[in-house]
């Protein structure tokens, strides 16, 4: 077979969208395979983005714009069925809900329960927020449901944009309604891009994983901090670093503390914090689906404690080794090989699910000590952004590493959010401790308390 029709048989991993006698159905994407295997009702696979508007959140104009969304957004729609050899996604015959909503987000929601959709959109006074499972879309994807949502909610609201939303125009991963639904959209990325005959990556070591009782049973704690983003930009500045290698910086630093501090010391010695890497910067795609990895950052504890600044620059120059596109393709045809292999295809589905969990095990949760996602500057139309104060991203609970943040940017201000299932504060009091201790200004709450005094005097 030539080289055409090479291209042509692979073309056929990178199509999501199916149809049969049964009629439409998803396949989902390479990242997401291994999700549903792995997630249960604590550990929901859900990630959140939330914003605070500036009055009430008009619930019948959410639920038009929620409509609105789905139709222009179908592949969004739909809910988890198991296949014989795949899991795969249904279409839903009805529009999603609007639910209430809650102090512990990211809980109580079981994907494997029939007819439960991959993600749910809950309204509390001022609040639209809407969490995403981890099996149907990644940190892009989800935000540009989200920012389409709140588009349509405000066209609905009778508030003009200030720029062209229609005759097939995008606004920064914004989808206009008026513009017909591509196949590109909902495509596995992965696949388009799969580099064949590349080493893989050699395995990390074990990292360490911080101790702590956990919250009761369908809590999950946010602490968040709000910074001036032209501050926090003008200390990375001054250090020659990216405000993201900052942020893992001070991450590394709160968790060495833990680390040295833990007695007896701990067998694994190695601090690794995991940095989400969309892959869409690298390999030019409009997908919705997955279309991430991630790189390792991380330091040896037998050596000892190192300064913060050594941590800045070592932070540094590791993000500039592995931040590399010839370093991610190894990444890359590790992970989306998998599915090209006929034998893995034909393996049932429930040998996939025992495999599949001591994979994310081995090559997954084990290899971090906790994640820190930088989704970056927000934006929105001119005519919307005065009627959002502040946006969220709230990472997917886990109880191997507990607690886990996002970075986003809106306007002038820096939103860092953490998700933790753990009793314990420490990592994000020290976290902010050392933010303040570079001159920064912080201000911090807590969803489930009204308090914040432990975590910052």
């Amino acid at each position: 077979m030539g080289a055409n029709g090479r291209r042509l048989r692979d073309r056929r991993f990178i199509h999501t969208r199916r149809e049969d006698e049964t009629g439409v159905w998803y396949a989902l994407d390479n990242a997401a395979s291994i999700m549903p295997a792995v997630t249960n009702e604590i550990i929901t696979s859900l990630f959140r983005f939330e914003a605070e508007l500036d009055e009430p959140v008009d619930v019948e104009a959410m639920k038009g714009a929620l409509e609105l969304t789905v139709q222009r957004m179908p592949y969004f729609n739909v809910t988890l069925r198991r296949g014989l050899f795949w899991y795969y996604f249904e279409p839903c015959g009805s529009l999603p809900p609007v639910y209430p909503d809650s102090p512990s987000p990211c809980q109580q929601w079981d994907i494997h329960r029939h007819g439960t959709r991959m993600f749910r959109v809950r309204c509390d006074q001022n609040r639209i927020a809407a969490e995403f499972s981890h099996a149907m879309t990644d940190g892009t994807g989800g935000m540009s449901f989200f920012k389409t949502l709140l588009a349509n909610y405000f066209t609905l609201r009778g508030i003009d944009p200030g720029v062209p939303l229609g005759e097939g125009e995008w606004y920064d991963f914004l989808v206009p309604i008026s513009r017909r639904t591509s196949p590109e959209e909902f495509e596995d990325a992965y696949q388009r891009y799969f580099p064949k005959g590349l080493p893989f990556p050699e395995k990390s070591p074990k990292a360490f994983h911080f101790r702590s009782k956990s919250l009761p049973k369908g809590q999950y704690r946010v602490i968040s901090g709000v910074l001036s983003t032209a501050e926090v930009l003008a200390e990375a500045k001054r250090r020659h670093v990216s405000l993201t290698e900052l942020m893992v910086a001070v991450y590394l630093d709160a968790l060495q503390q833990i680390w040295h501090a833990t007695k007896p010391l701990p067998r694994a010695p190695f601090v690794t914090v995991e940095v989400p890497i969309n892959l869409r910067t690298l390999f030019p795609s409009r997908t919705f689906r997955n279309f991430s990895l991630f790189v390792l950052i991380g330091e040896d504890m037998r050596l000892g404690m190192r300064s913060f600044e050594e941590l800045v620059q070592r932070t540094h120059y590791q993000m500039k080794l592995e931040y590399d596109r010839m370093s991610i393709a190894k990444h890359l045809s590790r992970n989306a090989g998998t599915a090209r292999s006929l034998a893995v295809r034909m393996v049932p589905l429930w040998i996939k699910d025992v495999f599949a969990r001591m994979l994310f095990v081995k090559f997954g949760e084990s290899m971090l000590s906790g994640f820190i996602s930088n989704l970056g500057q927000i934006t929105m139309p001119p005519g919307f952004t005065p009627h959002i104060r502040s946006f969220g991203f709230i990472p997917a609970p886990s109880l191997t590493t507990m607690t886990n943040a996002s970075v986003l940017s809106w306007n002038d201000k820096l939103f860092i959010d953490f998700g933790s299932l753990a009793q314990s504060r420490d990592i994000e009091r020290l976290f902010f401790r050392r933010l303040r201790s570079l001159g920064l200004h912080v201000r911090v709450s807590c969803r489930l308390e009204e308090e914040t005094h432990a975590i910052l005097p």
